[in-house]
């Protein structure tokens, strides 16, 4: 049998990522076979499995398995043959809350404790994990770190390398400040950044956006009502490169957020705002003169005053490919129809779905190929 290169089967295995019987096959095959398929199986921890954090738990050093043991934490070993390999080392997308979730199952299922001792249980086995992580990762490439109850994240030896290439981080903006600190030290090239702003922002979150040179992608989510507005301040002035960011995203509960910040992403190539109250959208007065020369994807989720809109999108609307628009009067469908010729995807709501409007528009977006109407 003629062995294909390993590249040829790293990328026929990809197609396989979503299709785990034909993967878990692929295993049994030889080692080289077993070991591609492994970094695909070991590669995303939100996809884990108990048997996934036992096999994890098998592989920690001698000095961990030693706090362990010194904690009164015991857990049952499925096998008593050494690991084949370092399988900590597969995982490029490590999520920090789903570690300490899986491991509190795990605790909770095989021993009778207090929830106190669970708790603090958990969290000592959480570190020796994340330490393993630390240390034989050599590059990991996406991390989401929520502050889950009393999980802390340190940085261990190797975590320099560990997380020098990162290129996505998802984190909640109460994590302390040293973390960000910390991170801010290390990684300087995230690509995308997703941050949930809650009551707490901490001081260092400004730190670590400040010091990327390349982010596209930002997505900000509101989860609070009593969010300090000077701190909102702090990171919305801390972007040191707002002409590479591509990709905006907020969303949340607050309705009094101003959006002049957006202003200065210039660049943008897609817009999405979604919020739960209308009372937001009285701050997009800020926005309507802006001109985005770049901007092919925009998305308002939420009622938004017409008028507001029909300014916007004659600044900007030559550009646009894709529009989403949950409220649209007469005046809104005219302007999309004059100021917006080059769209390929529309997606509206009207009060009554017109035909005749329907069939306005496919005549002046010469290149539109499908519209929706709600």
């Amino acid at each position: 049998m003629v062995q294909l290169p390993v590249d040829c089967l790293n990328e026929i295995f990809e197609y396989l990522e979503d299709d785990i019987i034909t993967l878990h096959s692929c295993l049994l095959v030889n080692r080289l076979w077993c070991e591609v398929s492994l970094k695909i199986f070991w590669r995303n921890v939100e996809k884990y499995h108990d048997s996934n954090f036992h096999t994890l738990i098998a592989c920690l050093p001698n000095e961990s398995k030693e706090i362990l043991y010194k904690n009164g934490i015991i857990i049952s070993n499925p096998t008593s043959k050494p690991p084949m390999f370092n399988y900590a080392s597969f995982c490029k997308v490590l999520s920090i809350d789903q570690v300490h979730y899986k491991l509190e199952q795990i605790l909770r299922n095989q021993q009778s404790i207090l929830l106190q001792n669970l708790i603090n249980n958990t969290s000592i086995l959480a570190q020796e994990i994340l330490k393993l992580f630390m240390i034989q990762i050599s590059s990991l490439k996406e991390l989401d770190f929520q502050s889950y109850l009393n999980t802390t994240f340190d940085f261990y030896p190797g975590a320099k390398c560990c997380l020098k290439n990162l290129s996505k981080l998802s984190c909640s903006s109460n994590i302390s400040s040293e973390f960000f600190y910390q991170l801010s030290q290390i990684c300087h090239n995230i690509l995308s950044l997703n941050i949930s702003v809650v009551q707490v922002i901490s001081k260092g979150l400004s730190d670590l956006i400040s010091s990327q040179k390349n982010l596209k992608y930002l997505g900000i989510s509101y989860d609070g009502y009593d969010i300090d507005d000077e701190n909102l301040k702090d990171i919305n002035s801390s972007f040191t490169n707002p002409n590479n960011l591509s990709n905006l995203y907020l969303w949340g509960i607050r309705h009094n957020i101003s959006l002049s910040f957006i202003i200065k992403f210039i660049n943008l190539q897609e817009l999405r705002l979604s919020f739960e109250y209308d009372e937001f959208f009285k701050n997009f007065e800020e926005l309507q003169y802006a001109i985005f020369p770049k901007l092919q994807i925009l998305k308002i989720q939420s009622t938004c005053t017409c008028q507001l809109l029909t300014t916007f999108l004659e600044n900007n609307g030559k550009t646009l490919k894709e529009l989403y628009v949950l409220d649209c009067d007469n005046s809104l469908y005219l302007a999309i129809t004059k100021f917006c010729p080059n769209l390929k995807k529309l997606t509206i709501g009207f009060e009554n779905n017109n035909s005749e409007k329907v069939k306005l528009l496919y005549k002046s977006c010469q290149y539109l190929e499908s519209v929706e109407i709600w």
